[in-house]
């Protein structure tokens, strides 16, 4: 009988072979004739691998150049702990799989001042289906004929989880208002979700419910979604199960210290589906300020309230036998630029063709968009094919479906950001991005929008581990959503090129 102590001498010993190949071979594998023999590096064998994190990544040379540009702007003071200020530092990596920075970008990347030349050179210009700004001219027409001092110039930015919270439209709604005015966060679901937007916090009776797109065949309502795609009532309750009226309500609160977001002073509710009279109270300062009955009505209608800037809080109350489908809560001001954060988790973009035509055209007509920015495609990469020219098909009929409901509105359809995945102990980017991207990219010019390549201002191939594993960092730790501070940069990187596009439109129109 073999004894323990002589097993583990053998083990031991295989192991420190092991070792040794490893450490005398500078490759992975051994081949010999057509049979290839695999195995471990040292790190990979004591799984030393997965706490490299930072040491093992660089940061991409668009990246470092555009940090040293975030550096070089002036930026409010109650908006900078949120901002991605602090230099990104590059560090050296053992692997080929993520890209070196050359000397001049890793030089740059702790530079203090930036010229006109380098920053041209950084950035990632929006492209336009044809020689001419078509696309995007009643956007910029908007703009540039003082229409935000008068009305409201709205830009709707539907996307998936990566916008969640708020990211990357809050700072791009702080961008834009405070060169063209307008102020709050526009759009809110009548059910908050789980990450709400920093200059507001809503909060809720516990009886309310909400059906998604996602969730089309629970839904009593057919296509009917409105414009944040899914709608909200409520139920009346254990109080109320024996008969009578239902009620309930919706708080908002003003927080944080962007003054734009939270400084809105009106109130509007969507809402429609309404078979039943139902009471409609808006408070603030603890108070009821006006009280209305509004009418049983089949279709999608509104009602605004004025907001003294002064009253952090208000309450709308809602009193019926049957709940109307409430549509949507936008805190607003009835002139500038309103951005609304509009996402749908889990949704590759493909939605819109699924809404009810009339009922889609009604409701964009009410809020009148100047712009619809679409950002989709992280849900598209896990399903990895050959082809993804169905995906080119499903976006180009969702742009379709808005041109038809709403011509006047420009589109921006922001390509897919990279995402990674783990392979041989290496953080590599999924080898479909670029098909994803260049599917979406033909789909916007087939539908007459613009694009913007989300994938290509990251840094391109390999980028997204670098995100995640700089200092600080700015993407998360799977490798598929940015940070607050990655949101922020993704945000100033579409501003810039936005407003890069504007110059030339205004240059060409003088």
């Amino acid at each position: 009988m073999v004894k323990p102590f002589k097993q583990f001498l053998v083990a031991f010993v295989v192991l420190l072979a092991l070792v040794v190949i490893a450490l005398a071979l500078s490759t992975k594998k051994i081949t010999v004739g057509s049979f290839t023999l695999r195995y471990p590096t040292v790190i990979q064998l004591f799984g030393l691998d997965s706490a490299k994190k930072q040491s093992e990544f660089t940061l991409a040379p668009e990246l470092a150049k555009l940090e040293s540009y975030m550096d070089s702007i002036s930026i409010e003071a109650e908006v900078v702990d949120a901002l991605p200020l602090e230099h990104l530092t590059p560090i050296q990596t053992d692997t080929d799989s993520i890209p070196k920075p050359s000397t001049d970008s890793a030089k740059l990347a702790v530079r203090k001042n930036i010229t006109a030349e380098i920053l041209k050179n950084t950035l990632v210009p929006i492209e336009l289906p044809d020689s001419t700004f078509s696309s995007l001219d009643n956007f910029f027409n908007a703009l540039s004929n003082g229409q935000t001092k008068k009305q409201q110039v709205r830009i709707m930015h539907y996307g998936d989880s990566q916008i969640e919270g708020d990211r990357i439209t809050s700072f791009l709604r702080f961008r834009l208002q405070s060169r063209f005015g307008g102020s709050g966060v526009g759009f809110l679901h009548a059910v908050p979700h789980s990450y709400q937007p920093g200059a507001v916090h809503q909060s809720i009776s516990n009886n309310w419910r909400q059906i998604m797109v996602s969730d089309l065949a629970k839904g009593p309502v057919g296509h009917r979604f409105g414009l944040l795609g899914g709608y909200s009532f409520f139920t009346k309750g254990k109080k109320f199960s024996k008969g009578g009226y239902g009620e309930a309500y919706i708080d908002f609160e003003r927080r944080g210290r962007i003054r734009n977001s939270r400084n809105f002073t009106q109130c509007r509710l969507f809402f429609g589906k309404a078979p039943e009279p139902f009471m409609l109270t808006f408070k603030y300062g603890g108070k009821t300020q006006e009280a209305e009955i509004i009418e049983p009505t089949n279709q999608i209608s509104s009602i605004t309230w004025s907001v003294p800037l002064e009253e952090k809080t208000i309450r709308i109350d809602f009193k019926a036998d049957e709940s109307p489908l409430v549509y949507g809560i936008s805190l607003e001001s009835p002139a500038g630029i309103i951005i609304d954060n509009i996402a749908i988790r889990g949704s590759s973009g493909t939605d819109f063709a699924r809404a009810d035509d009339k009922s889609l055209k009604q409701a964009l007509k009410m809020v009148n968009p100047s712009l619809i920015i679409l950002q989709f495609g992280v849900n598209v990469v896990p399903h990895i094919v050959k082809s993804y020219d169905y995906y080119e098909n499903q976006l180009h009929q969702q742009m379709r479906a808005i041109k038809r409901a709403h011509p006047k509105a420009s589109i921006i359809l922001i390509g897919v950001s990279d995402m990674a995945r783990r392979e041989d102990g290496v953080y590599v980017s999924y080898p479909n991005i670029e098909l994803i991207r260049d599917a979406q990219r033909n789909a916007a010019f087939r539908a007459g929008a613009a694009f913007w390549d989300c994938y290509t201002a990251m840094g391109g191939k390999n980028s997204m581990p670098a995100w995640a594993f700089a200092s600080p960092a700015l993407a998360s730790k799977d490798l598929v959503h940015f940070t607050l501070r990655g949101s922020n940069l993704v945000a100033e990187m579409f501003y810039s090129s936005l407003m890069q596009s504007y110059n030339n439109y205004i240059q060409q129109n003088q």
